[in-house]
């Protein structure tokens, strides 16, 4: 019954349905999120990747797809006071200010059809964070050609202090594969949630 559930073909079922949902309930983010996580989880089905990678994919396609169907809920259930989240806006941005990256260059990539970018993640706070995700910029001769929004699943808490490097890789077409390479990434730090560890 779990290999069933597990299965790529119900956990596609399972996306579509909510991206469906999330679209028609004002949660176009969402469904975007979702879209983009299917779309690359092809992407690495398509390269002939190993058993083991296709693995790890679908894994961490399921793990957004349960995070996101959670943000969803929380967002449509949830209230607040105004001032409530001020202080968690403010939080946020103080958080947010302490997080650095550094050290990002291009590498070689196992798959010819892929660019690779490695980079570190340092978090300065004081704060244990989890849940992170980064916003990519590709650019090519100081144009935006590519852009997109990652779950770093590789980390499951950042705590205070500490520094993990990270890689990111980026499909190309089939087809003039030197002109869509881009030779400038910038990254960013778009969402976390702040864990308490006390």
């Amino acid at each position: 019954m779990w290999k069933i559930i597990n299965s790529p073909i119900v956990i596609t079922i399972i996306v579509i349905a909510a991206a469906f949902i999330f679209k028609a309930s004002d949660q176009p983010k969402l469904a975007s999120e979702i879209r983009a996580a299917y779309d690359e989880i092809n992407a690495i089905l398509e390269e002939g990747a190993t058993e083991a990678e296709k693995t790890k994919a679908i894994q961490q396609f399921a793990e957004q797809v349960g995070s996101q169907l959670s943000e969803g809920f929380s967002s449509g259930f949830g209230g607040g006071s105004s001032e409530k989240k001020i202080e968690e806006n403010k939080a946020f941005i103080k958080a947010r200010n302490n997080l650095s990256i550094s050290g990002i260059k291009y590498a070689e990539s196992q798959f010819n059809r892929r660019e690779k970018v490695i980079f570190k993640l340092k978090n300065n706070g004081k704060k244990a964070l989890t849940r992170l995700k980064l916003n990519f910029e590709f650019y090519k001769h100081d144009k935006l050609i590519d852009c997109e929004n990652v779950w770093i699943n590789e980390v499951n808490l950042l705590e205070p202090g500490s520094e993990i490097a990270l890689n990111q890789t980026r499909s190309l077409p089939k087809e003039n594969q030197k002109e869509h390479k881009s030779d400038e990434v910038i990254i960013k730090v778009t969402s976390f949630d702040i864990e308490k560890i006390e």
